[in-house]
């Protein structure tokens, strides 16, 4: 209940890659300098790409993870998402350049991270 707006979707940070169209619905909203906004709706032919803390962390937080989140909205809102990630037994310990990376402190393969990283919803990696 980050500033009283009834959300479809909590706010929340990706992990990896996310490769999402929203066929020109509204809701999204990024955090941005602590407040939220609406992401442009994506039309029939583009698509948004969210990179997730692990890449964040793997790439030397070039590029930031966003946290985001869904509002309600008055009508049937549909996307389609896509997730990308690593294979189960891929090494995460290190970033491009070598430093060790946050998740790098606890687990060493991106499979021990995602488990905990989603929790115990079901997987659909590799």
């Amino acid at each position: 209940d980050f500033d009283g707006t009834l959300l479809r979707e909590l706010e929340h940070i990706d992990s990896t890659v996310t490769v999402l169209s929203t066929f020109n619905n509204g809701g999204l909203e990024v955090l941005y300098k602590n407040q939220y906004r609406a992401v442009p709706v994506t039309g029939e032919n583009s698509f948004i790409v969210n990179i997730g803390k692990l890449v964040d962390d793997l790439i030397d937080n070039k590029v930031p993870a966003v946290r985001h989140r869904v509002a309600e909205v008055d009508f049937d809102r549909y996307s389609v998402t896509y997730f990308l990630g690593p294979q189960f037994d891929a090494d995460i310990s290190r970033s491009m350049t070598g430093v060790l990376t946050d998740a790098g402190q606890k687990y060493t393969i991106f499979g021990e991270w995602i488990k905990d990283y989603l929790g115990a919803i079901e997987l659909f990696y590799y």
